[in-house]
């Protein structure tokens, strides 16, 4: 695909995987080929959009597989235009069975092992076991306003509706200071 054709593109799904899961609307980055992605691309290694680029983002469980997360939060803010919205989606590594199962077992070795059972295969590892604190943290640290927060302590997924500040204006917390 060309620079050209990229720079129409205005809606981007971040780990799109399979046709049938891409984000309705959007163009399908992915880094793995058997899923057919608009793009064929690994995020680790930057977006391919310009500056200001994109009106909205899409990552929905994709962004625990990326090596450097902080640096992939950072590429979307960079290419979302002033104001523009990202959706993130990410496992609880505090969901309540894996809260129940850490105190038998150790979960990055558990991890490790579901991530590679025959129906995983070719989804990569999680390089990044998120709390709501970790990813609430990494979105305002890169910059991101936290437009709202959904998933308790032990819900199995943590979903954070963020926006880039417009010029001038100052990202803003959610719900203020939290306790350390």
């Amino acid at each position: 695909m060309s620079a050209a054709d990229l720079s129409a593109v205005r809606r981007v799904d971040i780990g799109c995987g399979r046709p049938d899961q891409k984000y309705a609307g959007c163009f399908g980055l992915d880094v793995n080929p058997d899923y057919e992605p608009d793009l064929l691309h690994n995020a680790d290694q930057g977006l391919p959009f310009a500056d200001g680029q994109l009106e909205f983002i899409h990552s929905d469980n994709s962004l625990e597989h990326f090596r450097n997360p902080h640096f992939v939060l950072r590429e979307c803010l960079r290419a979302l235009e002033p104001g523009g919205e990202m959706l993130l989606v990410v496992p609880n590594c505090q969901y309540f069975p894996l809260v129940l199962l850490n105190l038998v077992y150790d979960l990055n070795r558990f991890w490790h092992w579901y991530m590679n059972l025959p129906f995983k295969r070719g989804r990569s590892v999680h390089f990044t076991l998120f709390t709501k604190h970790l990813a609430l943290q990494m979105a305002e640290d890169v910059g991101f306003q936290v437009m709202r927060a959904r998933g308790w302590l032990y819900s199995k997924n943590i979903r954070l509706s963020l926006r880039k500040p417009m010029p001038g204006e100052a990202p803003t917390a959610l719900a203020g200071p939290r306790a350390p």
